[in-house]
């Protein structure tokens, strides 16, 4: 009996498990393959499970669509989404709130969305996409669509100008105009510029700036939760040692405070790209 009690006790003081107070879902809207994302987002959820003593578990949708419902559903607890998403799942879910906005190097905590073409093409300008191809992430993508339409509301060119094909996520935007699927795309300029081939590409147009990415709860998020979540992504100031530790390798640089109103550009940008 002593023995087996020994043996036992090496294997926990070996082994040890933690004992989690609870379990805190993080939804990833899949801008990128989920691999990718599992990658860029574990050393948050790590972070996130030491702060709040709850285990972290990285929830990933399919697809922009099933996010949004699952967000309003309330199946995972925090959420990380861009601002349209966010915008449509506040309007559906009134209750549920941003806990912090992305700041992202080079463009803090603003997006913004671009144009590319291949580096040989003829076009120069948005204003000459006008009758051509355009490849886009997602009817959903703030930088990747509706940026994109309202930009080319403002050069007179409307939807019906344009042929319109979705790649899904803002890599494969890339891939379609590098291959000649597409005339020319629209994507996150954050994503573009992470591109391997992006010495194939080139920029004609930049879109208006729009509000980063946020870290929201839904409608079924704990607000103790809530609370322990903001104060330790809030920790998290923009460049500073122990942000960059934590969500560089996530493309980003820290956290900072944030407010619904915030997001007031996203609705009238999506309101006069007929998606809002």
């Amino acid at each position: 009996m002593k023995k087996i009690f020994f043996i036992g006790l090496m294997v926990f003081l070996l082994f040890p498990t933690v004992a989690w107070s609870s379990e805190i879902r993080f939804g990833l809207l899949p801008r990128l393959p989920e691999k990718e994302l599992i990658t860029m987002f574990t050393p948050l959820a790590k972070y996130l499970e030491k702060e709040t003593g709850s285990k972290v578990t990285l929830v990933i949708p399919k697809d922009f669509d099933t996010y949004t419902k699952q967000a309003i559903a309330g199946d995972f607890d925090i959420g990380f989404t861009n601002p349209f998403i966010y915008v449509k799942i506040k309007k559906a879910t009134p209750e549920m709130d941003p806990l912090a906005i992305a700041s992202e190097p080079g463009v803090a905590t603003k997006l913004k969305g671009v144009f590319i073409v291949l580096k040989d093409s003829p076009l120069k300008s948005i204003k000459e996409l006008k009758g051509k191809k355009i490849s886009f992430v997602d009817e959903g993508s703030a930088a990747g669509y509706i940026a994109q339409m309202l930009a080319l509301q403002k050069a007179g060119i409307q939807k019906g100008d344009i042929t319109i094909s979705f790649a899904g996520r803002p890599p494969k935007v890339g891939e379609a105009v590098r291959d000649g699927a597409a005339d020319a795309g629209g994507m996150p300029e954050s994503v573009f510029k992470r591109l391997a081939f992006e010495y194939m590409l080139r920029v004609i147009g930049t879109t208006d700036d729009l509000p980063n990415w946020s870290l929201h709860t839904t409608k079924k998020t704990d607000k103790a939760v809530a609370g322990k979540v903001k104060e330790a992504v809030l920790k998290l100031k923009p460049k500073t040692a122990q942000a960059d530790r934590v969500v560089e390798g996530a493309g980003l640089e820290g956290f900072i405070a944030t407010t619904d109103q915030d997001f007031d550009l996203m609705r009238e940008a999506a309101k006069a790209a007929g998606v809002f």
